[in-house]
């Protein structure tokens, strides 16, 4: 993903466009210095760069929707404070409002990736040039991505396959979870078909055929799960994985687990990823930053922000040789400078420790995985042990391959539930931090129960307990004030 290349005045893109309609002489002149989607998109070169700027779109949603939204809302974070600017402990203590900032954040992130791609998908019509597939396919990538994180998140939402006005906006309506899941099925399954195996090393980090049937297989196993139980779709499921386990070459795991997620590494482990760049540019991660609490300086000049912790019952979980332990968490430091010392275990996944080139807190530059190979092997192992009455030798041997990755020792479930059981705590050890944690929880129908104990192991009081109205959230007030009567807010809330 050549983010370098995207233009500034590409953000311009978004304002331009919601104005096309107006008819006045003076609005017709284009400025000489701010180019419009209009005026924009006459080359193959120009469209280009209007995939580059869909791609970077996505920069912000590590932080707002798999960190915010998901894992902090799951039982691997516990939230102990609440600050001023952030809904950390809202969010994490399912006491959030239609009013949480949080929700509106994601909300406009996501439907701001879904404009951006159904405006390349509008200007790309009509070129032949040899990569129009490729584009076409890039920007259905994208634009699946959001919807599948805003139809778990908030079930029924807007459906938007082109550029609207904005007498459209206001008065579209919220399609049903089923027609949002099925529409990103034709858009995964289009970019699957269109997509190459590879690219030359200038064009890696964009998206490959395998990035697409790998997110259409979680997609899938998604579908099968809560709250669609459509059981029927974990054999295609199986179909996609299959196909990405095929080419397991091409996602190398290195000898030592944490070079899974440093600088070098970008681009050589995971099947897709978002590329971060530091040095000021604007292109850089706030993950860090907004996942930990504080640096020591010989970490980072800048500090975090987390007002929480790593939850306890985490951090015990793991094995003493678990590699994934000290990959995803740190236990305390000595500031080289200061002296200061700190106990506090954060996570520091994603920081590239004494990286000089970062400028703020805003510039780290570790990319973060959208899906990673891990992932394939953990969710085929689910869907075989899913489809026995026992658990079978493959999905026993795929489980403990991850393991063996990881340093520790091989497990032998021997029921269908222990099995279950042993694949949740896989992944929760495995992807932490990486936002996976509380769709898990959901589709697996184990949200309930799981937090359900996480409140009343920390004695955190909930009126009314867990229940399934906390497992989609509030549509964002501000949206629900666009067309006053309009929408239907989620129950519950």
């Amino acid at each position: 993903m050549k983010i370098t290349k995207i233009f500034p005045y590409l953000l311009t893109i978004g304002l331009s466009a919601t104005l096309s309609s107006c008819s006045e002489s003076i609005l017709d002149i284009t400025p000489l210095t701010n180019n419009t989607a209009n005026d924009f998109y006459k080359t193959e070169d120009q469209v280009n760069q209007g995939v580059l700027a869909v791609y970077n779109s996505w920069l912000p949603i590590p932080a707002s929707s798999n960190w915010y939204l998901s894992e902090v809302r799951s039982d691997n974070t516990h939230e102990i404070e609440g600050g001023a600017q952030r809904d950390y402990k809202e969010v994490g203590n399912f006491t959030a409002s239609s009013q949480t900032a949080a929700f509106q954040t994601a909300w406009s992130q996501l439907y701001a990736v879904i404009y951006r791609s159904n405006v390349v998908l509008s200007k790309v019509e009509g070129f032949e040039f040899a990569r129009v597939n490729q584009f076409k396919a890039e920007a259905r990538l994208f634009r699946a991505l959001a919807y599948f994180d805003l139809v778990r998140y908030w079930g029924d939402v807007p459906l938007v396959d082109k550029v609207l006005s904005i007498a459209e906006g206001k008065n579209a309506l919220r399609a049903p979870a089923t027609d949002i899941y099925k529409f990103i099925v034709d858009d995964l399954t289009f970019a699957a078909e269109n997509l190459p195996e590879s690219y030359v090393a200038a064009q890696k980090g964009r998206a490959t055929k395998y990035a697409a049937k790998a997110l259409l297989g979680r997609v899938y196993l998604t579908m099968a799960g809560y709250p669609l139980k459509q059981t029927d779709k974990l054999a295609l499921a199986k179909t996609q994985l299959a196909e990405v386990m095929k080419a397991s070459s091409l996602f190398p795991i290195p000898a030592v687990y944490r070079d899974l997620f440093t600088v070098a590494a970008k681009n050589k482990h995971h099947i897709f990823e978002v590329q971060y760049l530091s040095g000021g540019k604007g292109l850089g991660s706030s993950l860090p930053s907004e996942m930990a609490f504080q640096f020591p300086s010989q970490w980072s000049p800048f500090t975090g922000g987390f007002e929480g912790q790593v939850e306890p019952a985490l951090l015990a979980s793991y094995a003493p040789t678990d590699a994934r332990k000290l990959a995803t968490l740190d236990s305390g430091y000595v500031d080289t400078k200061t002296g200061a010392t700190s106990g506090r275990v954060q996570f520091t996944k994603f920081l590239e420790k004494g990286d000089a080139t970062v400028t703020s807190r805003n510039d780290y530059q570790r990319n973060f995985p959208i899906v990673r190979y891990a992932d394939v092997l953990l969710m085929y192992a689910e869907i075989l042990n899913e489809e026995a009455g026992t658990p079978p030798a493959e999905a026993i041997q795929i489980l403990n391959k991850v393991r063996a990755d990881a340093k520790v020792a091989p497990v032998t479930p021997a029921t269908k539930a222990e099995m279950r059981l042993a694949l949740e705590n896989e992944r929760r050890w495995e992807f932490a931090g990486e936002g996976l944690r509380w769709f898990d929880l959901v589709r697996t129908e184990r949200a309930i129960p799981a937090m359900t104990e996480f409140f009343r192991s920390h004695d955190i009081p909930m009126a009314n307990g867990v229940t399934n109205r906390d497992l989609l959230f509030p549509i964002p007030l501000n949206e629900m004030l666009i067309n006053p009567g309009f929408w239907k807010q989620n129950d519950g809330y």
